[in-house]
């Protein structure tokens, strides 16, 4: 081959590489997140779940059917996350709400309603926002429609007199945002139709997000 010709064929190879070249123009981020214990909670950070049995006395009596029977020796358990908010009360005792709630109800076939299994509340100091809004979102549908027909979490007042909202746990969306005022909460109730004979859990997701405004939503 001519030399003369190889030596355009790589110039033209050269160029073409040139061409094709990326180029980055860089930006950047860094975060910095600094976290406090749950004893320093205050606000929309002190909302949670909390039952009965830990219940500080300035705050309602809800959960109080949190290990109620359903049928035969078959009780509901409720087992809690992560406590978020903790406190002592005016008798020294320790009390807490917690960040979720995992809830297992065995029952047969037929229609069910679940009285008061948790309750949903929000504690506060004086000088802490008076009124939190929160918004409850179905995030994981029933996952067995064949199994259960339908299903609701109905949030009522503390002394279950009001129906707050109703989130369809098959077919819904977002409820809410509902005001919660300062030591103040909510009872939790579930109402379900099982249709099937077959054995095995039926699943669904809830998620429960507290703000300061009261047009914000997830």
């Amino acid at each position: 081959m001519d030399r003369r010709l190889l030596v355009l064929i790589v110039a033209a190879v050269a160029l073409t590489g040139v061409v094709n070249a990326t180029a980055f123009a860089y930006r950047w981020m860094t975060g910095n997140i600094t976290i406090s214990d749950a004893s320093s909670a205050r606000g929309i950070a002190c909302t949670g779940f909390y039952a009965a049995d830990n219940r500080d006395p300035i705050m309602p009596n809800v959960g109080t059917n949190y290990n109620a029977q359903t049928y035969g020796g078959n009780t509901i358990s409720v087992t809690h996350g992560n406590a978020v908010c903790q406190w002592t009360d005016s008798g020294g005792n320790t009390r807490y709400l917690y960040e979720s709630i995992k809830v297992d109800i065995p029952v047969t076939v037929g229609s069910w309603y679940i009285k008061d299994f948790y309750g949903f509340g929000y504690h506060g100091l004086s000088e802490d926002p008076s009124t939190v809004y929160v918004t409850f979102k179905l995030e994981q549908p029933v996952n067995d429609t064949t199994a259960i027909s339908n299903a609701y979490l109905i949030i009522k007042s503390s002394d279950g007199s009001t129906e707050i909202g109703r989130l369809d746990l098959v077919s819904g969306t977002t409820i809410g945002p509902y005001s919660l005022s300062r030591n103040s909460s909510w009872r939790l109730d579930l109402r379900f139709n099982a249709t099937s004979t077959s054995t095995g859990p039926v699943s669904f997701t809830v998620g429960v997000y507290v703000s300061l405004s009261s047009t914000e939503s997830p």
